[in-house]
């Protein structure tokens, strides 16, 4: 007997099942939620956000800010340091409980009902993020690919610049100082001074104020390198910044304040890049683009290099008698190392930096453009979708 024809496996038979990978779900989600952005702003951005719920609950953003600063505690007395901070940032805090939590370490003992900056630090980061991230989307004339957003965005959303702008940001303050007059008396003298911006932290640690002399010192002997290369320079200044070797409260405390400033503008962005323009973050990133600064990272460099030519790159380190070398194997012949004195993780950092830095002027790998970039990210792209033929 010849069996019944089961005309819905028969329809099937020989089509392609399309499944989708979670990266590429999300990635869908992703772009509805900027689609919904760019088209409505922000609030249209949140909106569309919500409906995916996401396991959140979601609030229109002035009130979610509003039931977050019903539960800050109004202090009786406010460090005099607020008032330099605010002339620094060119913004003045309507709640200054804010302020004050952007500005506290976790080691501070003497305001024990005021939270450490950590959260605000991670709102703040946020923020940063959107902010430098939208500018670099709408970028005139540039159409910027997702590869090359990232990079740039990278070069000033990360500790090192971001160290750089708390040991460089600051304001004067005139004061009566012991001295000696034109006729050799002993008086009382007027004199301008510099505070800056990490002079203002608030914490109880002796770690920390060794760490901000010894980062201070440093950041002396090259802030005018820094500098010079950040308003005329061609390749960005990744060497001289990573030899800062800033602890991470630096930079921490340059995002906690935007945070706080996001909340205490009700979430404005507008005044967060005034804040951002006014700690000379916004020049910097204007400049890249406006100018094509060249911002990949050396270890970045030598890893497309790598990647591009089949080549197996490894990174080795070795530690003895208070030194740390960093050596770099190219399919398992050593190309390069570099020892200096060990001082912990950032010093490392610093000598994994110095050998990649000279590998590439020994491969003479500076040539090795963004294109590359372009290419690894439609080949991602891609692999994320997977065809497989079913019954």
């Amino acid at each position: 007997m010849t069996p019944p024809i089961n005309r819905k496996n028969n329809e099937n038979k020989g089509k392609k099942q399309q499944e989708l990978s979670t990266k590429v779900l999300a990635d869908v989600v992703e772009s509805l939620i900027g689609a919904a952005y760019l088209h409505g702003g922000f609030d249209l951005g949140c909106q569309c956000a919500s409906f995916f719920d996401m396991g959140l609950r979601w609030q229109p953003l002035p009130k979610r800010i509003e039931s977050l600063l019903a539960r800050m505690e109004i202090e009786d007395e406010y460090p005099s340091q607020l008032a330099v901070v605010e002339r620094i940032l060119g913004y003045t805090f309507e709640r200054k409980s804010l302020l004050i939590e952007a500005l506290t370490h976790a080691s501070y003992e003497h305001n024990s009902h005021t939270s450490s900056y950590e959260r605000m630090e991670l709102l703040g980061d946020s923020v940063l993020d959107m902010i430098v991230t939208d500018f670099l989307y709408h970028a005139p004339g540039k159409n910027y690919s997702p590869g090359h957003i990232h990079l740039r965005k990278s070069a000033v959303v990360n500790a090192h610049i971001l160290a750089y702008i708390c040991l460089s940001s600051s304001t004067t303050a005139d004061a009566t100082m012991p001295g000696i007059s034109s006729d050799g008396r002993i008086t009382l003298l007027p004199e301008t001074h510099d505070i800056f911006l990490w002079q203002c932290l608030l914490h109880s640690s002796s770690a920390i104020l060794e760490d901000q002399r010894k980062t201070a010192t440093r950041y002396k002997h090259r802030r005018d390198d820094i500098h010079k290369a950040l308003i005329e320079g061609n390749i960005f200044p990744w060497a001289d910044l990573i030899r800062l070797q800033a602890p991470k409260f630096f930079s921490d405390m340059v995002e906690s304040l935007i945070g706080a400033v996001f909340l205490d503008s009700s979430g404005n962005i507008d005044v967060a890049r005034s804040v951002m323009t006014n700690l000379g973050i916004f020049p910097i990133l204007d400049r890249i683009v406006r100018d094509d600064v060249d911002v990949l990272h050396p270890v970045s460099r030598l890893s497309l290099w790598a990647g591009k030519h089949g080549k197996e790159l490894d990174y080795r380190y070795e530690k003895e008698k208070g030194k740390v070398s960093c050596i770099i194997f190219v399919d398992e012949k050593e190309e390069c190392r570099i020892t200096e004195t060990y001082h912990g993780r950032a010093s490392q950092e610093e000598v994994k930096f110095m050998a990649a830095e000279h590998t590439i002027k020994l491969l003479r790998l500076r040539g090795v453009n963004y294109g590359v970039l372009k290419k690894k990210r439609r080949l991602a792209q891609k692999n994320e979708v997977i065809d497989m033929v079913t019954d």
